[in-house]
C-alpha cells in the first residue's frame, strides 16, 4: 500500500478532502503570475486541496471593505472551492459589527485578523466580531508570530467566547511552545501549520505537545510554496492515519 508520500509525489490526491485554512489572494510586493480566481483553481486542482480560506493581501493593514470586496468576488467564482475570511479594522465597535454582519451574511466563513495595524487582538473594538463568531460558531484566524502579547490577547478572547473556533497563524514560527501551551490552555485554540522556516520535526513536535486534533492545515499561499506546505505535512514522521 503506498503511502501518502508516495501518492503525492506520484501526483496522485489522497482519499481525503484537504482544506485549506490559511490563504490570501490578491497582488503583493512580489511577482505572483497569475491572480485570477481560475489560476488559484488550478493550482488547488494540481495539489489536491479541495477547499481554501483566504483573505485578501491588502486586508493585512490597508483597505479592509475593498480587500473584502476582492474576495467576494473570488468566492463568487468559485463557490465551494475558495471561501473568504472576513477582515476587520477596530475603528470603532458599531463598525465592527456592521462590517462583520454584512461580509458574513455575504458568505463569508469567519474573520481573519492582523495585528499590523497596530490594535490588541482584545481591544474591545473587536468585540462584536467575535461575538457574530461565537454565536454561528465560526473560525477566527488570528495573525501570530511567536510574541507572548499575541498569546496573551488572544487567550483571553478564546476564553471568552469558547463557542469559535481560534486558529494560531504560523505554528512555530518563533516560540513553539508558547503555540502549543495557548492550544492546551483552552479547547477551542488550535494551530495552523503555515511557516516556510520550519525546522526538520517542527511539525511532529506541535502534535506531540497540543494533540492532533489541535493541529490544522494552512499554507499561506500565495506567500508560501503550496508543495513545501503539503510536502513538510505529508513528510512528516507520522502515521497516515494523523496526516
Amino acid at each position: 500500500m503506498s503511502t501518502l508520500l508516495e501518492k503525492l509525489r506520484a501526483g496522485e490526491g489522497p482519499d481525503f478532502k484537504i482544506l485549506d485554512l490559511h490563504g490570501h489572494v490578491g497582488r503583493y510586493a512580489y511577482p505572483i503570475p497569475d491572480l485570477t480566481a481560475e489560476g488559484l483553481l488550478e493550482v488547488l486542482d494540481r495539489v489536491r486541496v479541495e477547499s481554501i480560506v483566504c483573505s485578501h493581501m491588502q486586508c493585512m493593514a490597508r483597505d479592509m471593505a475593498w480587500g473584502n470586496r476582492q474576495v467576494l468576488t473570488y468566492m463568487k467564482a468559485c463557490p465551494g472551492r475558495i471561501l473568504g475570511y472576513v477582515s476587520l479594522f477596530p475603528s470603532t465597535a458599531t463598525e465592527v459589527k456592521e462590517q462583520a454582519e454584512h461580509w458574513l451574511d455575504e458568505g463569508f466563513t469567519g474573520l481573519k485578523l492582523h495585528d499590523h495595524n497596530g490594535f490588541p487582538y482584545d481591544d474591545p473594538a473587536y468585540l462584536p466580531g467575535y461575538e457574530l463568531a461565537n454565536e454561528r460558531a465560526l473560525p477566527v484566524l488570528f495573525h501570530v508570530w511567536g510574541q507572548e502579547r499575541q498569546f496573551s490577547a488572544i487567550l483571553r478572547v478564546a476564553e471568552q467566547f469558547p463557542e469559535m473556533s481560534v486558529l494560531l497563524a504560523h505554528g512555530g514560527s518563533a516560540n513553539p511552545d508558547a503555540y502549543i501551551e495557548t492550544a492546551l490552555a483552552a479547547p477551542n485554540v488550535f494551530i495552523d501549520t503555515c511557516v516556510s522556516s520550519s525546522r526538520r520535526g517542527l511539525v511532529e513536535y506541535l502534535v506531540d505537545g497540543a494533540g492532533i486534533d489541535r493541529v490544522v492545515f494552512g499554507s499561506d499561499c500565495y506567500f508560501y510554496s503550496f508543495t513545501q506546505q503539503l510536502g513538510k505535512i505529508m513528510g512528516a514522521k507520522l502515521d497516515d492515519a494523523a496526516k
